[in-house]
């Protein structure tokens, strides 16, 4: 696997600004195993990144000490990685014992440091914890959290090997969808979305692929790879609609489904939106 060296990086973040980005997005894998984070964030904010972000499973951040760090240096948006609404749930999907209480404490922390940073939870749903996504919606609120996204596991990787163990279908998480948009309602969350659904399961005010297209156009750079058109990709290579698709009055904006999941499970689950 490849590696960008610290000053690979900061060229890439250069080049960024020459393309006219002024968010940044440290992801990865695991942004905060790298040693130099904490300088590519400071080097970031320096050269005129509007928002520094990470997007982590929070683990490091519940050092105090780290999470200054990072907070120093210019993080003013953090993007943190909860599946569970509680330890049970949440260890057993990290395979981590206790990466339940770090990533909630990390948020704490990063939150008692700078009252004003944006924090954004990430949820990927899975068979094992679809039926508490109005649970882990409402924890994750009490939490802190000024967003929330609710994310369709992406069947790729150990995802795709354990296929029918890890990703549910389509119709069982459909009734939990409205349950836990109501959750986003009741405390007046406005970013509140689902990610990777048709919209015959999401209405588009809460698909957050299709409202980011407003004002958001995501490029991924890394060692091994460059994809700067990823909204195109996605919806021309990575998804797929079925036959009757056509027939639903959101079919021009709608992505459909994982090319993955429809070679499994074909697209009977689908159901045009007519009205």
């Amino acid at each position: 696997m490849g590696y960008l060296t610290t000053e690979e990086a900061k060229r890439e973040l250069e080049k960024g600004l020459e393309r006219g980005c002024t968010f940044v997005d440290f992801n990865g894998g695991e942004p905060t195993i790298r040693k130099d984070l904490v300088e590519l964030i400071r080097y970031a904010k320096s050269i005129g990144y509007e928002t520094v972000a990470i997007t982590s499973n929070g683990r490091m951040l519940s050092y105090k000490s780290y999470a200054k760090k990072l907070i120093d240096a210019g993080l003013n948006h953090a993007i943190l990685s909860i599946h569970g609404h509680n330890a049970e749930v949440h260890d057993f999907l990290t395979r981590v014992k206790g990466s339940f209480d770090q990533v909630t404490k990390g948020l704490k922390n990063l939150k008692e440091m700078n009252p004003n940073i944006y924090i954004c939870t990430n949820t990927t749903i899975t068979k094992y914890n679809y039926m508490y996504l109005p649970q882990i919606a409402e924890n994750n609120i009490k939490l802190g959290t000024d967003a929330c996204e609710f994310i369709f596991v992406h069947p790729r990787g150990n995802a795709l090997i354990n296929f029918e163990e890890v990703v549910p279908t389509l119709t069982e998480v459909k009734p939990f969808i409205p349950k836990t948009i109501e959750i986003g309602k009741k405390y007046g969350i406005k970013h509140f979305d689902f990610r990777y659904f048709p919209l015959c399961y999401v209405p588009p005010q809460s698909l957050s692929e299709l409202k980011a297209l407003n004002h958001l156009r995501e490029q991924h750079v890394g060692p091994e790879f460059q994809d700067l058109n990823v909204e195109d990709g996605r919806k021309y290579i990575g998804r797929v609609k079925g036959p009757q698709c056509k027939k639903c009055k959101y079919y021009d904006i709608c992505e459909g489904i994982f090319k993955e999941y429809a070679e499994r499970r074909g697209f009977d689950e689908l159901t045009p939106v007519l009205e």
